[in-house]
């Protein structure tokens, strides 16, 4: 079995697309408007899990408290750290608390915890 994909309900669907293409390095594999509403899908590639960002106006959205979403990072963190601090996010500082490899976390548009890691 494998997973397919994750759905998250968003406030705004611009801002989590730009986090998620912009931080995460995920790209759009299909995005529809399905009524007053528009659904988009993320991937890393064919194939692979991917993320569906659901933004309906009047549907419930995300509660990610205890919800956190990790990728492994290319490149090195202090860059991509940088990079989320220069467009907005509030990273945490890098941390490096073997056996967990070092890493940092983001909030997302909507409050998921993001957390990128070597």
């Amino acid at each position: 079995m494998k997973l397919g994909y994750i759905t998250v309900m968003v406030w705004d669907l611009e801002r989590s697309l730009a986090f998620y293409q912009e931080l995460a390095q995920l790209q759009v594999v299909r995005r529809f408007r399905p009524g007053p509403g528009e659904i988009a899908f993320l991937a890393n590639g064919v194939g692979e899990t991917m993320l569906e960002l659901v933004a309906f106006p009047d549907a419930e959205k995300v509660c990610a408290q205890g919800l956190v979403a990790s990728f492994a990072a290319e490149g090195g963190l202090e860059g991509l750290r940088q990079k989320a601090a220069g467009l907005g996010y509030a990273p945490s500082e890098i941390f490096d608390h073997p056996p967990k490899p070092r890493h940092f976390t983001v909030p997302d548009p909507d409050g998921i915890t993001v957390e990128f890691s070597e």
